[in-house]
């Protein structure tokens, strides 16, 4: 019987984000407590940087944090950026400060001299110009800006971004929330605007085991009628997904169709074996495309000997970490190995959670026994 035409919330890759957010209620809280300066008219006290691996979820807590700043009183206004919305310091101020909307900001009311063109605010690539304005707009209605894919913002416009949420915010309702993969703090670093360390730094990585579950389980719950999990199936599933929230997605994508072609409302073992073959195919061509990566940087040789060095250890100091790569690589000075590293850290192969002292964990476990598998390349002799 053919599964019916209904919307699948666990849908990958078309823009919908799981029904429930498991497992992020410290991420929620900390981002709603510097939203509510805000709410009292006040600037926050340091921006919001989300990092973490690809998959886990940053996106999805800045859609809900959109969300929860909509359905409030409407006197804040969110805007969504990626870096491909902001290639100069024009477009960034007349995504941030719409010349149409707030008409009362002429460039004869402020102490810069700008001009307004066909598309928008030119500031002749003065960033006092961007601060100011983007001051008086803020004064006028508060503003939360969400940038994602941080990562790969200019440097020339990031840096100027950073400076302008410092000063702004000193002053007027602003918050600036970045997101991006563990190459983001480098990346930040390279800006060489070093007050953003004293920023709120908010690790995303994988769930833990009851998360995982709720993940599951709750969306099921919502359908019509509701789908139900037997408990051996639930732990097989949140076990083979190792609680990474991309995985999770779809394994539920898979038991949903599952479900609604069988019309059964309850999932056990028989299920997950039927789903496995299409979650299977998914994993391995994610799989894949992440050992392309890899190699395509010219990376693999470094990431399979650093996989090797994870088997049974759930995390690395930094100094085996940089061990392994100089074995691995035959790089003998200090600034090579730590060159390495970060690039492996910016594909999100490895990590280390903002609040971790010294632990470096897999971005994935089981895509590291992949790259040890397909594509590990004799050691060096």
């Amino acid at each position: 019987m053919a599964a019916p035409r209904v919307p699948n919330p666990f849908v990958p890759g078309r823009g919908r984000i799981p029904p429930y957010l498991a497992g992020r209620g410290d991420e929620q809280r900390r981002l709603l407590d510097l939203f509510a300066y805000l709410e009292q008219a006040q600037g926050a006290p340091r921006d919001a940087i989300l990092s973490g691996p690809r998959g886990n979820g940053k996106t999805a807590l800045l859609r809900w944090l959109q969300r929860e700043i909509d359905a409030g009183d409407g006197r804040c206004d969110v805007v969504w950026l990626t870096p491909s919305d902001i290639a100069d310091l024009d477009q960034l101020a007349t995504s941030l400060v719409p010349p149409k909307r707030f008409t009362a900001l002429r460039p004869d009311a402020l102490s810069f001299s700008v001009g307004i063109g066909r598309l928008g605010w030119e500031l002749g690539g003065q960033r006092r110009a961007l601060t100011l304005l983007l001051a008086e707009r803020c004064k006028r209605r508060p503003l939360v800006l969400l940038l994602d894919e941080a990562h790969t913002l200019s440097l020339e416009v990031g840096q100027a971004l950073l400076n302008a949420s410092q000063t702004v915010s000193a002053e007027a309702p602003f918050l600036l929330v970045m997101a991006g993969t563990p190459g983001l703090h480098r990346h930040l670093n390279d800006m060489s605007a070093t007050f953003w360390t004293r920023a709120e730094k908010i690790g995303v990585g994988r769930l833990g085991r009851e998360a995982s579950m709720a993940a599951l389980t709750r969306p099921m719950a919502a359908e019509d009628p509701p789908i139900a999990f037997d408990d051996e199936a639930l732990e097989r599933v949140v076990a083979e997904s190792q609680h990474y929230p991309y995985f999770l997605q779809l394994w539920g994508a898979a038991l949903w169709a599952v479900a609604k072609a069988s019309g059964r409302p309850r999932l056990g073992l028989a299920s997950v074996a039927e789903a496995a073959a299409d979650f299977g195919v998914q994993r391995s061509a994610y799989y894949e495309d992440r050992r392309e990566e890899l190699e395509r940087a010219e990376l693999l040789p470094v990431a399979a000997r650093v996989a090797g060095a994870f088997v049974d250890r759930p995390t690395l100091r930094s100094d085996e970490v940089n061990a392994v790569i100089a074995a691995s690589s035959g790089a003998d000075a200090v600034a090579e190995v730590l060159r390495q590293r970060d690039r492996l850290a910016a594909t999100g192969f490895i990590w280390k959670p903002p609040d971790s002292e010294d632990a470096w964990q897999p971005g994935i476990p089981s895509l590291m026994s992949y790259v040890v598998e397909h594509g590990a390349p004799p050691a060096p002799e």
